[in-house]
């Protein structure tokens, strides 16, 4: 695991975003007043001609992101997750999803990663919204070195993209050599008797999980699903069934997101003991991110207490 200093993931957006308009001229970016906030303001100082502000108007973001992308052009729109997914989700569904139109809808903001602005702000849902839209993929970066990978195939996937960020300040969990393919799962642990499955940055504590785990004689696989849609089935699957049983990690409802994928592939292709750690159906508050992260059932204790009571339960 490479070890580099914690950094607000986008921030690496941003840097990342200005390195992809330099490589690809059709990039253009598309903001609703929140440069500051989502960290375009790089690309609008480098590439002024290909940036556009619609002000506080997210569903007209979509409506021009849908007409720059049948222009020719690559948009990327961006804005918090909640306003892509409620106040502009009529447009983001008939422009974007059902017009199958190149956009690539980048999410700020994901889970409780704005905690200080209150459950208004924190998207929680928005996942579970994203999933059941049809044409459309759904891909959750977990930490810098895999947003600065992510992006250029993102932007070469023919079609609609929502790519979900977090504003959490994160270390990289993922080692430089590190390669990705959207659609594809990326195996980080092995282990016989548990299948821990997460994305996001709480990919972090799931990987703190297994450590303990191992420590208290329970190997665990680790599989990170990066893209949630469409969903690696075959991977999760195969992994899946080398171990007992199965939980799932994710910064989102229980209902709709990673947890619920897992299950309904589960339920019908391999049944196994499964738990889902996540945010059980509530809205959050205001306060410090990692407390939020305990306090809502997402601490790693969480994590290490279900794996031994689904193990333990499994042992005949």
């Amino acid at each position: 695991m490479t070890t580099t200093q914690s950094k607000q993931l986008r921030a690496t957006y941003g840097e990342a975003l200005v390195e992809l308009g330099a490589a690809n001229s059709r990039v253009v970016v598309v903001d609703a007043d929140m440069a500051e906030g989502t960290m375009t303001g790089g690309f609008k100082e480098r590439f002024p001609e290909r940036f556009f502000d619609v002000g506080v108007a997210e569903q007209n973001l979509m409506g021009v992101g849908a007409g720059l992308s049948l222009s020719g052009w690559i948009p990327f729109v961006n804005t918090f997750a909640w306003l892509l997914v409620l106040r502009a989700g009529d447009p983001l569904r008939t422009l974007v999803s059902y017009a199958r139109t190149n956009v690539k809808v980048v999410a700020g903001y994901g889970g409780f990663s704005g905690p200080m602005d209150g459950a208004t702000h924190q998207a929680i849902m928005d996942l579970a919204v994203v999933r059941a839209l049809p044409n459309m993929t759904v891909v959750v970066a977990s930490d810098h070195h895999q947003v600065r990978s992510l992006l250029p195939l993102v932007a070469d996937l023919d079609g609609p993209v929502y790519l979900r960020l977090s504003r959490a300040e994160v270390v990289d969990l993922h080692e430089q050599s590190t390669r990705y393919k959207i659609g594809k799962a990326t195996p980080l642990r092995s282990g016989g008797e548990v299948t821990l499955i997460s994305n996001g940055p709480i990919l972090g504590r799931t990987l703190t999980a297994a450590d303990l785990l191992a420590q208290k004689g329970i190997p665990a696989s680790v599989l990170e699903v990066h893209t949630l849609k469409p969903l690696d089935g075959e991977a999760i699957l195969a992994e899946a069934a080398r171990t007992r049983a199965v939980v799932t990690v994710e910064e989102h409802n229980i209902i709709g997101g990673l947890g619920s994928a897992v299950a309904e592939l589960l339920s019908e292709n391999l049944p196994l003991p499964l738990r889902r750690i996540g945010i059980r159906d509530r809205y959050g508050e205001t306060g410090a991110y990692e407390r939020l992260l305990d306090l809502y059932g997402m601490a790693v204790r969480d994590i290490v207490t279900a794996a031994e009571e689904l193990v333990h339960r499994s042992v005949p």
